[in-house]
């Protein structure tokens, strides 16, 4: 081995271990035994797109053991199917929890996420959850016991009270995550009060560092700055509007400078990234102009967060839409047999299905699949991709059901597959052609107006004769 390469490889070990500590949660989870348990973390606190930083699977016996790195405190997810539990996470620290069951006394749709509960076990009162549930225990009696001040609209004087009461209380912690925490929320309960722009933003952003990771400084962040491109449109008028369509960056900077709330260069292009983040879906400027800039801030930024940030937000935006292409799957039918998108889409386009047998509206819309696979099945593709629990579960629905003769698959990547496909809820059906891009993510179910779809892209090509072309005469 190159000495040079060693001691650069050897270097970098050093400096990640050192930075990075493990993490372990032990947990219980009775009545998800078998299931698949995922850890997520937000990606940013702009885009909310998130990650999986780890998975494991809950045994016979309810138990689970989750173990990652981590060098700061982090506040994640843990995610069985749609259930979903929260906590913190600090470097070099073990937990012992519990998730209990759903709540079965009220319905639960089975296609969107839900809130269980969790019981840490709490071994310091100074361990980032006893500190957060013991402060906002403090704060929700503060926010009853105050309530006719704030219906009164004269709370200034009971919030400091307040605040200054909780300095003095936690005036032994050390722990700055903590104390921009509490900081925070109070900024939060006072942006939501007479407290004018003016004062907020000089006791909380103006010479303040930008907290990436901090969920509570961007809950205040993102209020604070809410529609700021829209307003700025409103107010600075077309030559603003012209300088996003045209997409220059510096002319935008140079425009929003304006602002007494933006003179910090950071916070400035932060605003920026989250406003044309904003402004993508509401139409106010050109989408194509907005992901130029993104792409810009991505590419010359020289703030690492903002960078990423932006890139994140470009990825939700390009990573299901017609002509982005598919993300890739290998998986097996009822016999075994391996099938990929690659060797699917080399021959048809390929109309996917993903499903599960507690869905009632897939089950109804594959009777509709039969009469289109007949019809269309010469240049089209019919896949369903099961998400059931158990291969098991998976063979028997086949077994019980002959006469759908199209190809069956099970998803037998976790929760991977489902992630890539953004799978919020069920069913849900996708469009790729030859070239592995999708036509449409989503696409059309079998009840709406994918019949006019199919007949588009099946429909013979009309024969050109080059009338007219001087070659043809």
């Amino acid at each position: 081995m190159n000495s040079n390469f060693f001691l650069i490889f050897l270097s970098f070990c050093i400096h990640f271990f050192c930075h990075a500590q493990n993490v372990k949660i032990k947990g219980v989870a009775k009545t998800y035994e078998n299931r698949e348990i995922g850890l997520w973390v937000n990606n940013d606190f702009i885009s909310n797109t998130e990650k999986q930083l780890t998975y494991s699977t809950i045994d016979s016996t309810g138990n689970f053991l989750l173990e990652i790195n981590s060098k700061e405190i982090q506040y994640v997810t843990l995610k069985i199917e749609k259930n979903i539990a929260s906590m913190y996470i600090e470097p070099n620290a073990s937990y012992e929890i519990i998730i209990m069951p759903p709540d079965s006394s009220t319905y639960q749709n089975p296609n969107v996420e839900h809130d269980v509960k969790i019981s840490i076990n709490l071994k310091s009162k100074t361990e980032i959850n006893a500190l957060t549930i013991d402060y906002d225990k403090r704060f929700d009696d503060f926010l009853s016991k105050e309530y006719s001040s704030f219906v009164s609209r004269n709370p200034k004087s009971k919030i400091d009270t307040f605040k200054l009461a909780m300095h003095n209380f936690y005036s032994d912690v050390k722990n700055n995550y903590f104390e921009a925490y509490r900081t925070y929320t109070i900024a939060a309960l006072e942006e939501k009060t007479k407290v004018s722009r003016k004062k907020l933003y000089e006791n909380y952003l103006n010479q303040k560092p930008i907290l990436y990771h901090n969920q509570e400084y961007f809950n205040f962040f993102n209020t604070f700055y809410k529609q700021a491109l829209r307003d700025f449109s409103l107010t600075q008028g077309d030559e603003f509007v012209n300088q996003i369509n045209n997409s220059s960056l510096s002319g935008v900077m140079n425009i929003l400078k304006k602002d007494n709330f933006l003179q910090n260069d950071t916070i400035r292009e932060l605003v920026l990234i989250k406003g044309l983040y904003e402004s993508y879906y509401d139409g106010t400027f050109k989408k194509a102009s907005i992901v130029k800039l993104l792409e810009q801030i991505k590419d010359e930024s020289s703030v690492i967060e903002n960078k990423q940030i932006a890139e994140n937000i470009l990825n939700s935006f390009s990573k299901l839409k017609s002509g982005a292409l598919a993300p890739s799957f290998e998986l097996p039918d009822k016999t075994g047999l391996t099938h990929s998108l690659d060797e699917l889409r080399s021959k048809k386009f390929i109309y996917i299905l993903f499903f599960d047998q507690q869905c009632t509206t897939c089950l109804q819309q594959m009777k509709m699949i039969l009469s289109l696979k007949k019809q269309y099945g010469t240049h089209i593709e019919f896949v369903g991709i099961s998400i059931d629990k158990t291969n098991a579960e998976f063979k028997n629905f086949c077994l019980r059901n002959p006469e759908y003769n199209w190809l069956f698959l099970f998803d037998n990547s976790g929760t991977q597959l489902k992630n890539n496909y953004e799978i919020k809820s069920l069913p849900a059906y996708f469009l790729i052609d030859m070239e592995g891009k999708f036509v449409q993510a989503p696409a059309e179910s079998p009840d709406g107006n994918i019949v006019r779809t199919f007949y588009d892209i099946t429909k013979p090509k009309s024969k050109k004769h080059n009338v007219g072309d001087k070659s043809n005469r």
